[in-house]
């Protein structure tokens, strides 16, 4: 039964990156901490290595429907690439307490301006 969960949080964090772009750190990371008791700093190497091919396959179907602006995929790729290596570093600074707050923190922020937007 639980090979059957994971494949479902795998299904429904797939939907839900293609469908809106979100699903790594928006559903699968408190999953992982929640339903299959990862740290923070598991979930958060886990969600990234989870949503890769997750990406790959809904940008590819993204960009046949003719939804990427490559100049500013591009552009914030190169930024994204770097914040990424610097982030992996600073998650492994950080203790888990205080990144599950500032991961909480950022959810609560984007919720209440798409709330008020």
């Amino acid at each position: 039964m639980i090979y059957f969960f994971k494949v479902l949080t795998g299904l429904v964090t797939g939907w839900l990156s293609a469908l809106l772009g979100i699903g790594g750190g928006v559903v699968l990371i408190p999953m992982l901490v929640y339903f299959f008791n990862m740290t923070i700093h598991q979930a958060a190497g886990t969600s990234l290595a989870v949503i890769l091919p997750t990406a790959l396959v809904g940008a590819y179907q993204h960009y046949r429907l003719g939804h990427v602006n490559l100049q500013v995929t591009i552009l914030i790729a190169l930024g994204a690439v770097i914040g990424a290596y610097t982030g992996a570093f600073t998650n492994s600074i950080l203790p888990g307490p205080v990144i599950r707050k500032i991961f909480a923190l950022l959810l609560l922020a984007t919720a209440v301006r798409m709330w008020l937007s």
